[in-house]
Order: C-alpha cells, then sequence, then structure tokens
C-alpha cells in the first residue's frame, strides 16, 4: 500500500511550554504573530443600541403610510431640494424625506448629523410651527427653514447654507 497513510489515534499539535513560540515547524511557523491577528468580538454593551438610535426609533403603526403619502406629493421646491440631497450627494451625508420625529414629519433629516431642513411655502411660520420647532430639537435635532422660493431662485446658495452647517469648519 504505497502512499496510504495510517494513524494509531488522532493527531495533536506539539505547543511549546508556553503555548507559543518556535515549535520545530516551518520557518517562520511558531513564531509570536499576535500582533498580526485581528479579534473579533462581538460589539461592546451599549454599541448595538447606539447604532439603532442613529436610525431612530420604530415607527408607530401608520407613520410610514402617512411618510409615503407625503414623500408622493412633495412640493416643487422639495423635489428640487431631494435631487440635491438624495443620495449622499451633499458631501457624502444621508438624508432621509418625511421623517417621522416626536410626532411630526421632518420634511428632510440627516440623523448623522441630527440636522432636519425644512421646505416652507407661504403656510409655514405660525405659532404652530415654533411648537413643532421646540418639539425637534427638544429630540436634539437643529433645525432650518428654507422658503420655497429661495430653494428655486437660488439653489446653490440653500445648498451652501446647509454645507456650512454640516461641515462647520471647512
Amino acid at each position: 500500500m504505497m502512499g496510504a497513510f495510517t494513524s494509531a489515534g488522532p493527531l495533536t499539535l506539539a505547543l511549546s511550554p508556553e503555548g507559543r513560540g518556535d515549535a520545530g515547524g516551518w520557518p517562520g511557523e511558531g513564531t509570536d504573530t499576535s500582533e498580526n491577528v485581528e479579534v473579533l468580538t462581538s460589539p461592546r454593551r451599549g454599541e448595538v443600541a447606539a447604532q439603532r438610535r442613529v436610525r431612530g426609533p420604530r415607527p408607530q403603526p401608520g407613520q410610514i403610510d402617512r411618510a409615503r403619502t407625503l414623500r408622493s406629493s412633495m412640493t416643487d421646491a422639495e423635489n428640487r431640494l431631494w435631487y440635491h440631497l438624495r443620495n449622499r450627494r451633499l458631501a457624502g451625508f444621508k438624508f432621509v424625506r418625511q421623517l417621522p420625529i416626536a410626532g411630526y414629519y421632518a420634511d428632510f433629516a440627516c440623523r448623522e448629523a441630527m440636522l432636519i431642513i425644512e421646505a416652507d411655502g407661504g403656510q409655514h411660520g405660525s405659532m404652530r410651527d415654533q411648537i413643532r420647532d421646540r418639539a425637534l430639537r427638544a429630540e436634539g435635532f437643529a433645525v432650518l427653514h428654507f422658503w420655497n422660493n429661495d430653494i428655486l431662485g437660488n439653489t446653490e446658495g440653500v445648498l451652501q447654507t446647509i454645507l456650512n452647517i454640516l461641515q462647520p469648519n471647512e
């Protein structure tokens, strides 16, 4: 039986007394490589919860349908602004539309930067809007308002203002 291998029992590896070091194997084998080994661990306590906070709490029943309805009926100004904010087009920041926060729907929100952008028409600016802004700020968000005519007539200026808030030192 040429080339056949038989064993009387299971194979065991011979380790040095310290559990590492030169065990007399292949060149370079058995040397201390602990510096090159990446140890994978489970997330630290709180890391998963922190990631969830970035994403936000789970929506309540009915909120998703309401947000979809609002997204499908955006104004021209909202559509133009969304074109520039979507797909991380503005300095790599991720924005979402009609995000439910504190019982309100933010036109555009960047969770990472805790920034809400509102496109305002003639119906905005009331006491109700001030109460809404206070509730959104209480959730930790900064709120920027732009008039629809500014978004349509000075899109680059609006985007630059948003960028100045997102990247204040650049």
